[in-house]
């Protein structure tokens, strides 16, 4: 072992200054964007636990592990998956058997075994092999800033403060805050908003939260709400990143660029959107970044599992990687359940191809019946069987999207709507045409690594447009694996750019950009008026068309080398994907426009009092009391009822008999087989819910009696929901009283 340490001991090459401080400017603006909205004390704790609990010994874990030191952006990134996955599995064991707070005692076995072993210490802790150009540093620093930059403004900045203002609320966010409550305390968690009934879902994000709390002390709210998004977004940033570079590398093809115009890719990009009232899609890893924190973690996880991947698939060596590969597919199978489908069908392919070259397939047979074995087992173990009302529809996707409803009045209204979906997003990823056959360390035929992402790639696109869900749910196989699209889309840009053979291509990348943000922002300006597809497509057209032809012409003119054809592919490349952009980049001084991308706050929140009660029957209760409350809408008119009611099981983390039902394994039952929306469909058991609110409209002993028989121990009587009774005080202890809230306990 020694001697092995010392064939890899520290190497000469190491971070420049001027690349160690873009990736510090990138940390002071991420931890300025936490004070924005959380304390001193809070943002330390969490900073602290952040870098000290996961990212330091995950760090260690993927070096020593996986035998990796490339640069210090990839070893981080990674090593916060590999360090949130560790958390992950250690917090499950824990947590069985009631030691949650201690959940973070593996952190400084691992740190202590990398500091005292030499060997370790001489694998762990030394220089990098391929550290980060200074220039390549700061342009990944600016990506990085924009998009989240983008990101605050448009999750943060507008539905922040929470629980204050209920006509400004993300019901969603609730429900995973109780979800994340429901971690804390139960394993498998529970649906804590219909009296803790078992909850089959992709549930890991949760008990990561969880054990954040125990660790930190930090209130659910704050992590949820304005903590826990940032570091898993920049780490996904930092792997996109780490994933591009390992298919353009700097020394030989001189596309610094490529990495960081990834970045922004995966960000903000996916879909150009000539229409000026209808958004084309939002798959970029910003729309979901902070409000569906599921997603968030399974970008960062899948990012992972594709960059093991793709180095075993080049070489095997050192068979150790295959640990982390069964670690993050283990913790994939929890964190979002469309990650595993994607992996099991990009080792799919890679199979095929290798098969056909007449190739070892070792590898990827070994992948895909890993991942096939996982995902049966995660169907049974975390799922319950439950599909999550995923139906296999294909095409239903294109009925679902924006396009379709001004359109329906046109023949052939679902093709229209496919054409221009597909259009949309076939320009932001138009890359992806010139990747062409890229050679893998000196062997001949296609890069099997290149292979496996295109079916990884591939997979999302299926998974889209062949099933459905409500809410359009069935976006998230795209959302999963559009980093990758971005990934593969800027490593045909930079080989097509290549073709060029000049060096300074990157002048030709970024001048298409930025005229083609122009060109695409006066397209939609002129075209706003117009009515249809056709006339705002032919303008974009026409933007792009002038931009590619503007590039080539000035290129050739300021007699640099390569094809003026090749200069014009290039810039209209470059143009639709960096233009793709646009709508997103307008979230900094346009809400209209970047509404078509992004969610906008809603009705359905609480008030300040409102949760000001939940949160004291937290403080005056123990876990697993059963709380009874007469709120179950969000909104409620004409007999429908928008049952995402989630703040009272979220804000007091103690189960209520029932508080809504969205989003629990019966309602998604019933939606699956009435064709229904789950939000909306009435609650089945109406005697249940009409015993329930008698309680609190019209109490009597008997009413009181059967809740009490029920389990229940605290009323939460919710003024805003309904009218309560004056005489419910006559039958139960009156405990807490706010204008809009007051809290009982059964005597």
């Amino acid at each position: 072992m020694r001697a092995r340490a010392r064939r890899r001991g520290p190497r000469t090459a190491g971070p420049s200054l001027s690349g160690l401080l873009a990736g510090v400017a990138v940390l002071v603006l991420a931890i300025a964007l936490l004070f924005q909205h959380s304390t001193l004390t809070e943002v330390g704790r969490f900073v602290l636990f952040t870098g000290l609990g996961i990212a330091l010994p995950g760090f260690a874990l993927w070096r020593l592990i996986g035998s990796y030191g490339r640069n210090l952006v990839e070893d981080f990134a990674a090593g916060f998956a590999v360090g949130t996955a560790a958390q992950i599995v250690v917090y499950l064991a824990s947590a069985s058997i009631g030691l949650q707070a201690w959940s973070w005692v593996w952190v400084p076995v691992v740190l202590v075994i990398s500091f005292a072993d030499s060997d370790v210490r001489a694998r762990v802790w030394r220089r990098v092999d391929h550290p980060i150009r200074p220039v390549q540093a700061w342009l990944l620093a600016a990506a990085t800033a924009v998009v989240v930059l983008v990101v605050d403004r448009r999750g943060p900045g507008q539905f922040l403060p929470a629980y204050t203002d209920p006509l400004r609320s993300y019901p969603d966010l609730a429900f995973q805050q109780a979800l994340a409550a429901s971690a804390k305390y139960d394993v498998p968690i529970s649906t804590l908003w219909l009296g803790g009934e078992p909850m089959k879902y992709h549930s890991f994000y949760h008990q990561a939260t969880a054990a954040t709390a125990w660790a930190t002390r930090i209130d659910l709210t704050d992590l949820i709400h304005s903590l826990t998004w940032l570091p898993l977004f920049l780490a996904g940033c930092g792997l996109v990143f780490a994933l591009t570079t390992r298919f353009t590398p700097t020394a030989e093809s001189g596309a610094t660029w490529a990495g960081p115009l990834a970045v922004l890719i995966a960000g903000l990009g996916g879909a150009v959107q000539p229409l000026a009232d209808v958004g084309l899609g939002g798959i970029s890893t910003a729309v979901a970044a902070y409000l569906s924190p599921t997603q968030n973690l399974g970008v960062l996880i899948a990012l992972a599992l594709c960059l093991v991947v793709v180095d075993l698939l080049r070489s095997d060596r050192p068979r150790s990687r295959w640990v982390l590969l069964v670690l993050l597919a283990l913790v994939a199978a929890g964190a979002k359940s469309t990650i595993l489908p994607l992996l099991g069908f990009g080792f799919g392919f890679a199979f095929v191809h290798l098969a056909m070259a007449r190739r070892s397939t070792r590898t990827a047979l070994i992948g895909g019946v890993l991942s096939f074995a996982i995902f049966l087992a995660a169907l049974v173990a975390i799922f319950g069987g439950s599909t999550w009302g995923t139906e296999v529809k294909p095409f239903q996707t294109f009925v679902q999207l924006a396009p379709y409803p001004m359109l329906v009045a046109e023949p052939h209204a679902q093709l229209l709507s496919a054409a221009t979906t597909l259009l949309s997003w076939g320009l932001a990823a138009s890359g992806l045409l010139f990747l062409g056959r890229p050679r893998c360390s000196g062997r001949t035929g296609r890069d099997p690594a290149t292979v496996f992402l295109v079916g990884f790639a591939v997979a999302g696109l299926l998974g889209t447009l062949l099933t459905t869900q409500s809410g359009i749910s069935q976006l998230y196989f795209l959302r999963t694996a559009f980093p990758v699209v971005a990934v593969l889309a800027c490593v045909g840009l930079a080989n097509l750019v290549g073709r060029l053979g000049d060096r300074r291509g990157v002048v030709l990348v970024g001048a298409a950009g930025l005229l083609g943000l122009v060109a695409l922002g006066f397209a939609r300006v002129e075209s706003a008026d117009l009515r249809g597809i056709k006339g705002p497509w032919l303008w974009a057209a026409a933007a792009l068309g002038v931009v590619a032809v503007v590039v080539a012409v000035a290129w050739k003119a300021l007699r640099r080398p390569g094809s003026i054809l090749v200069a014009f592919l290039a810039g209209a490349v470059a143009a639709s994907m960096i233009g793709a952009a646009l709508v997103p980049l307008q979230a900094f001084g346009s809400d209209k426009a970047s509404d078509l991308v992004f969610a906008r706050p809603g009705r359905g929140g609480a008030t300040a009092a409102e949760a000001g009660a939940a949160m004291w029957l937290r403080r005056n209760s123990r876990p697993g009391d059963l709380v009874a409350t007469n709120a179950h809408c969000i909104i409620q008119r004409d007999g429908m009822c928008d049952s995402r009611h989630f703040w009272i099981a979220a804000l007091s983390e103690r189960p209520v008999l029932i508080e809504g039902w969205s989003y629990s394994n019966q309602a998604n039952r019933i939606a699956l087989t009435t064709d229904a929306n789950p939000s909306l469909i009435p609650y089945w058991n109406r005697e249940e819910l009409a015993a329930n609110d008698m309680a609190f409209t019209t109490p009597t002993t008997v009413a009181i009696e059967r809740l009490r028989k029920a389990g229940v121990r605290w009323l939460y009587a919710d003024n805003q929901a309904g009218k309560v009774s004056p005489a419910l005080r006559n039958y139960v202890r009156l405990r807490h009283a706010t204008l809009d809230a007051t809290i009982y306990e059964l005597r």
